[in-house]
C-alpha cells in the first residue's frame, strides 16, 4: 500500500451534527485524482479517490440533492425544552416587574432583568426562521 502525502491545500466540510466529523476534499494533480477523506476527530477513517468524471458525477448528485432541499417546504425549527423553560422564567421576571417594557421607563432597571432581556432577544433571534449570519 502506498501513502500519498496530504496536499498543503484542501477544503474541509464539517458534519452538521458536530465538529468531530469532517470530509476533506483535496486535489492530487500529479495523479489526476480528487481525494475525499473522512475524518473523526484528528484521525482519517477513510478515503475515496475520484477521477475527474467520477467527481463530476458526485457534483451532479450533490446539485440534485440541493435542488430537492430547495423545493421542499421549510421545516419548523425544533424548540428545545431549555428554551421553553427560559421563556417561562423570563415571563415570571417580567410579570414581577410589570408589563413588558415597563421597567425601561425607570432609570434603575435591575441588572438581572437587563441580562434576561438580552438573553431572550438572542434566543428569539436564533429561533427565528430564515438564514442568519454566523
Amino acid at each position: 500500500m502506498t501513502v500519498t502525502a496530504l496536499p498543503s491545500r484542501g477544503r474541509w466540510v464539517w458534519d452538521a451534527r458536530d465538529r468531530t466529523r469532517a470530509v476533506r476534499v483535496s486535489a492530487h494533480a500529479a495523479q489526476g485524482l480528487l481525494n475525499l477523506s473522512i475524518w473523526r476527530d484528528d484521525v482519517c477513517v477513510g478515503t475515496v479517490k475520484l477521477r475527474p468524471d467520477e467527481a463530476a458525477d458526485l457534483v451532479s448528485g450533490l446539485s440534485e440533492g440541493l435542488a430537492q432541499l430547495a423545493a421542499a417546504p421549510a421545516r419548523p425549527v425544533p424548540v428545545d425544552a431549555r428554551v421553553l423553560d427560559l421563556e417561562a422564567r423570563l415571563a415570571a421576571v417580567e410579570s414581577a416587574v410589570g408589563a413588558p417594557g415597563a421597567a425601561r421607563r425607570y432609570r434603575s432597571e435591575p441588572p438581572a432583568l437587563r441580562v434576561a432581556r438580552a438573553l431572550a432577544r438572542r434566543v428569539q433571534q436564533r429561533l427565528a426562521p430564515g438564514p442568519r449570519a454566523r
